[in-house]
């Protein structure tokens, strides 16, 4: 009796067969006929694939079935005939399988039009029907593969898995980067497939032998077995034909190398053929046990991590003071060196450097944070804006970013740039603050978005901003919890002016365990109230406040500094650290609130 293919695959790695759409149409079926429908119209010519394939010495057939549903049969006016089609499928591989072999029902995605006209449970539905044909006709387990969406991918999974009691492997196309079309990286989707019931994951076309080996081993292990099978190399039109440039040799070698990296199902898609498994059986044959089924483990993958920056460590450990500083509209850096130079030796802990506030251009924040960290050894917060940069140069700045030890990033979207009647300024925007803390959490685990190993280990400190001077406080906390699962560490938030706001933010964050830093932006003058009051994004200021300003007159710095001292004093216990804004880079402001809390440090 044949043992179950999940059982095997614990054990050793299986080798599945090759293509069988390439092998059809050298063998003189036409492009554009219905493949599927051969398993009643020329059974002897599907079989004698199968046959090529077990003298080869695949362990898996996949039965003659990839677009036996019933929207792509739709288009042959087969749809009325699934079950009779999908049914001879397997028994057609079933009867050259024997008993020592295993048969895969291969099932594939609908098509773009399938896609976009079926509803979800449709789609389920779809996929049931012939996944239940396959098993009636003596399938082991079911192989969902060539599926470029992951959402499609997953409704096809919970129909057959309704449908049918057999194993079900998912498999997925990914680039030359390791990403599906949308940026999904390979570990993302295995992990959503695993938990919705897959029983194998892998991938398969798309790519050839040598990507997929790269694929595999920036992945880690995976909750499941791991199957791969890739196209031999990526093809060359010829006329009609497509052709593959992969020798049997260097397929079988790139492919076979996999299985030390976990995979324990191999085979080929696209432009293999019983040669290449041949090799590929051999190639296996000819490597030792243990180096077959060997997998990375948890703590090899974590080996390479980077120490945490100093800040990292204060949050942690004990309350912090931040400062922000603005760079010039200028080349002279002189005056915020000094500013930075009275902050370090006042026991600042950070100081935050803005990148183009309100979309103005400035000195760049990171060449002055490289001058700043180099003059006084305080550690420095670079922001990051998605609105300058595509991703091309976000991916190339955060590279220059971890190169020059800059590791404490604040990853926000950036104010809108505007419009005047001279020049038009455009955001970019192609990654906003949820998307740039991924893509940063991304190269904290080694790799860029598009999968690359970045080689050497970094460890940014990803900071992100909450903005609670809004009257949808649970919809900012909404954002702030989605950015903690994005890789988000810690939360500065917009500058607040009242103990009622404060109050809100303890309240609606109490659940909250990333630590808190409280914005704190002293007012230079009544008029400056008032424009932050009525212009600048994300601040309001409470009338009571606006109105102590004014009647401040020119004495209005030093009201601003008791105001805000006022609220920084009550806050204080309740939050992990302050993050002073002072207006026009008036250190001295700072300054004066960090000795009153008695921070020298």
């Amino acid at each position: 009796m044949r043992r179950g293919i999940l059982d095997v695959l614990r054990e050793r790695v299986v080798v599945a067969d090759g293509a069988m759409g390439s092998l059809l149409f050298e063998r003189g079926v036409d492009s554009s006929s219905c493949y599927d429908a051969l398993n009643l119209t020329d059974p002897a010519l599907v079989r004698s694939i199968h046959q090529a394939y077990a003298a080869a010495g695949a362990e898996v057939l996949e039965t003659n079935t990839f677009g036996a549903n019933r929207v792509k049969l739709g288009r042959f006016d087969l749809g009325h005939r699934v079950r009779e089609i999908n049914l001879r499928g397997a028994e057609l591989a079933r009867a050259e399988a024997g008993e020592g072999r295993w048969v895969a029902g291969a099932m594939g995605p609908l098509g773009r039009l399938g896609e976009e006209a079926a509803e979800p449970g449709e789609i389920e539905e779809i996929f049931a029907e012939q996944a239940r044909a396959l098993v009636e006709g003596g399938v082991d387990f079911i192989m969902l593969e060539t599926f470029a969406s992951l959402t499609l991918l997953l409704s096809a999974l919970r129909g057959v898995k309704a449908a049918v009691s057999v194993p079900v492997a998912a498999q997925m196309v990914f680039t030359q980067r390791g990403r599906t079309h949308s940026g999904r990286s390979a570990r993302e989707c295995f992990e959503a497939l695993a938990a919705a019931g897959a029983d194998m994951v892998g991938l398969n076309c798309g790519i050839g032998p040598k990507n997929s080996l790269e694929v595999v081993r920036a992945l880690g292990p995976v909750p499941v077995p791991l199957s791969v099978l890739p196209n031999a190399g990526f093809p060359e039109a010829a006329g009609d034909r497509l052709m593959y440039a992969s020798s049997p040799e260097y397929f079988a070698r790139q492919t076979a190398a996999c299985a030390a990296h976990g995979a324990r199902l191999l085979g080929g898609c696209c432009g293999t053929g019983p040669e290449h498994i041949t090799a590929l059986v051999k190639a296996l044959g000819s490597a030792s046990p243990e180096v077959r089924i060997e997998a990375p483990s948890t703590e090899e993958l974590t080996a390479g991590t980077a120490v945490p920056t100093r800040l990292a460590r204060r949050l942690q450990e004990g309350k912090v003071v931040l400062v922000e500083l603005d760079p010039p509209k200028h080349l002279d850096t002189e005056p915020v060196l000094r500013a930075a130079e009275a902050l370090a030796a006042a026991g600042v802990d950070a100081i935050t450097i803005a990148e183009n506030p309100l979309a103005v251009p400035r000195l760049s924040n990171i060449t002055l944070a490289g001058m700043v960290r180099f003059r006084t050894g305080a550690d420095v917060v670079v922001h990051l804006t998605g609105r300058d940069r595509n991703l091309v140069g976000m991916q190339s700045t955060i590279m220059g970013l971890a190169a020059s030890n800059l590791h404490n990033v604040l990853a926000v979207t950036g104010d809108p740039p505007s419009a005047g009647s001279a020049e038009r300024v455009s955001g970019v925007y192609d990654l906003r603050s949820m998307e740039l803390i991924s893509l940063l959490a991304g190269f904290n685990r080694g790799r860029n978005h598009y999968g690359d190993d970045m080689r050497l280990p970094v460890n940014f400190c990803i900071g992100a901003a909450f903005n609670p001077n809004t009257r949808n406080m649970a919809l900012q906390v909404g954002r702030m919890e989605k950015k903690m699962a994005a890789g988000a560490t810690h939360f500065l938030t917009q500058p607040v002016y009242s103990r009622s706001r404060v109050d809100e933010i303890l309240a609606a964050t109490s659940h909250v365990k990333a630590p808190i830093v409280l914005g704190i932006m002293p007012l230079a003058s009544h008029r400056n109230a008032e424009f932050l009051h009525n212009e600048f994004p994300g601040i309001e200021i409470p009338l009571e406040a606006r109105e102590r300003m004014a009647r401040a007159g020119e004495a209005g710095q030093r009201e601003g500094i008791e105001i805000a001292w006022e609220l920084l004093e009550y806050a204080w216990p309740h939050f992990a650290g302050v993050y002073i804004i002072p207006p026009f880079n008036r250190y001295q402001m700072a300054l004066e609130l960090m000795q009153r809390l008695g921070l020298k440090r």
